[in-house]
């Protein structure tokens, strides 16, 4: 753990020049360590310290994921989740299409995560509650704190995230007729270092939440940003069919 001295002086140098804040990872975690080193951060970096997104728990035991027509080039994965507390139902539904290529990486854990081995795509999905606001009224930064901290699914996979942003929020419509009423749809821009030679590497991502009880249920879906545009065949579009899928039911 660290020390009080460096957390202090670690808190005084965000006091210093908050307009110019970069919080890494570590420097995040040194600060969360200690209260009082808490309590000395400007009000706008308390208020963006938000709760981690850690994956969205199934109910069931396993999934059903079938192959569509006409060539099964897509799958469509359909499942039930933990409902969030005090709901009336004990799940709620989720469905999305993706790649029938991409590969499940946690299904003994309960979670889902899907990965295309051979282009680095890949799809969470994630849970986090609300910050006591509603989905469309949480300002976009909160997202990107909750996605990429380091007490979340994302970092705790191993993942290196050296700086974030969200780019661009927007309402829209629920996929389909018993879905969660509110819809949102994000840009993420982020960079990770890879493990084996410390290179960064640019990375995009849509992200779509629903809100069910004060709980935002998300899809990220990400890429390289190198190969992100590009017309019908670009990463981008890949992924925009992916989260344009997502459906997270009613909770009631």
């Amino acid at each position: 753990m660290a020390s009080f001295s460096s957390v202090l002086a670690c808190a005084i140098a965000f006091r210093v020049t908050p307009s110019k804040l970069k919080v890494t990872a570590m420097q995040r975690r040194e600060v969360l360590t200690n209260a009082a080193a808490l309590s000395l951060l400007p009000q706008s970096v308390r208020a963006n310290t938000a709760t981690a997104a850690l994956t969205a728990p199934r109910f069931s035991i396993a999934p059903r994921v079938t192959p569509l027509p006409p060539l099964g080039a897509l799958s469509r994965f359909e499942d039930e989740l933990v409902s969030p507390k005090g709901s009336r139902n004990p799940s709620i539904g989720v469905r999305f299409d993706f790649p029938s290529q991409w590969a499940p990486l946690d299904r003994m854990g309960g979670g889902i995560t899907y990965v295309d081995s051979s282009t680095g795509l890949k799809a969470y999905v994630l849970r986090a509650p609300l910050p006591g606001t509603s989905l469309e009224a949480t300002p976009k930064a909160w997202f990107g704190d909750v996605i990429f901290s380091p007490e979340g699914t994302i970092a705790r996979s191993g993942t290196n995230i050296d700086e974030y942003k969200v780019s661009s929020s927007k309402l829209i419509a629920p996929a389909d007729d018993g879905a969660a009423a509110a819809r949102r749809r994000l840009l993420l821009k982020y960079t990770v270092i890879t493990p084996a030679n410390q290179r960064a590497v640019d990375r995009r991502a849509l992200v779509d939440a629903y809100e069910v009880n004060g709980v935002a249920y998300m899809l990220m879906a990400s890429a390289t940003a190198s190969k992100w545009e590009g017309g019908e065949r670009s990463e981008k579009e890949r992924c925009e069919r992916v989260v344009d899928s997502f459906f997270i039911g009613s909770a009631g």
